[in-house]
């Protein structure tokens, strides 16, 4: 028998999931407690799932979520002002924006305001999603159509997990091993 998206899928109860207002902290410590938590063999986590204030899933908390949030804030707005007032060209702000984002990095303790950055200030929207009956045959081409690292996997319109491309391509590189055939849809 063919597998299907729910036989390598993880629940929800097995993965990272953090409300929006967590904060990164929050978020840091859901992922320590889910890896270990992690059914052995699996591969670790690589986000967090955000749920809003209806428990529905709605965002990933992914590894440039949380470069956005260790991100030195500049005032933009009054600095462009004064600069524009000052003569100053969009090519030297922007040069001399992007240093002091960098200086500010090194003086500011990053670390410690991303201790506080709330998550729905960083999260990306997670809208790509796959049913769990779904052959793997269809997942792959959900992730070849939309170059994720992941899809939300649902039971009518409820998330019910996720669907990584590490578990896929584990699944797949055991079935070619053992010489078992991917079937799609059709059954081809």
């Amino acid at each position: 028998m063919a597998r299907r998206v729910k036989d390598i899928m993880l629940a929800l109860s097995e993965y990272a999931v953090v409300d929006e207002d967590a904060t990164i902290l929050d978020a840091l410590r859901a992922l320590e407690a889910s890896q270990a938590r992690l059914p052995a063999g699996r591969q670790p986590h690589r986000a967090i799932l955000v749920r809003d204030a209806r428990g529905r899933i709605v965002g990933k908390l992914h590894h440039f979520a949380f470069l956005r949030a260790l991100r030195p804030e500049r005032r933009a707005m009054a600095e462009r002002g004064m600069l524009d007032r000052a003569g100053v060209g969009d090519d030297l702000r922007d040069r001399s924006m992007q240093t002091l984002d960098l200086l500010a990095g090194d003086l500011v303790d990053v670390c410690a305001r991303a201790r506080s950055v709330a998550v729905r200030e960083v999260y990306t929207s997670a809208t790509v999603s796959i049913d769990e009956d779904a052959s793997l045959f269809d997942a792959m081409a959900e992730f070849l159509a939309h170059q994720t690292l992941s899809l939300l996997v649902r039971r009518g319109g409820q998330t019910v997990g996720i669907l990584r491309l590490s578990d896929l391509f584990d699944e797949l590189a055991r079935q070619i091993k053992q010489g078992e055939c991917l079937e799609d849809k059709d059954g081809r």
